[in-house]
């Protein structure tokens, strides 16, 4: 008889000296500590499978923010003394802050533009008036497209 079976039995356990005690005490706790590091093994190796699995489907949505706050490197093609404000990426104007026929000063904020989640604003680049809206508020606009126009005051080109 094993003494796992000793110590389950009332009987047994009486007859059992105080060494025979300790060593089936030992045997059970060693047990029990083995079954408690398998269940934390896969715990463990659950929680990487998840974690492999999660971060490779955040990487994707991670790029997507970076392409759309992207500037614009280039500016549309206009007439001397008069500069535009084009959209570097597609998106959906929500505000416009000038009307046409306004001044407006180096930074002004000519509209807001929702684009990927995120919220755009678009300075004026130069001091003028503003010549022209290309986009009202609501409007779908694509990349390189021209939302304002503006003519710029003498003396303020860039150089």
């Amino acid at each position: 008889m094993s003494i796992l079976e000793r110590l389950s039995d009332p009987e047994l356990l009486g007859q059992m000296t105080v060494g025979q005690k300790i060593a089936g005490a030992l045997v059970t706790a060693v047990i029990g500590m083995l079954v408690c590091m398998v269940v934390l093994a896969i715990i463990m190796l659950a929680i990487r499978i998840m974690h492999a699995l999660m971060s490779r489907k955040a990487a994707p949505a991670a790029e997507a923010p970076a392409a759309v706050a992207a500037p614009a490197k280039t500016q549309p093609s206009l007439p001397d003394g008069q500069c535009g404000v084009a959209s570097p990426c597609a998106g959906k104007v929500q505000a416009l802050n000038a009307r046409e026929g306004a001044a407006v000063r180096i930074g002004d904020v000519l509209l807001l533009m929702e684009a990927g989640g995120s919220l755009f604003q678009f300075p004026a680049p130069a001091e003028g008036r503003v010549l022209k809206l290309c986009a009202a508020e609501g409007d779908s606009v694509e990349a390189g497209q021209v939302l304002v126009i503006l003519k710029e005051k003498e003396g303020s080109a860039d150089a």
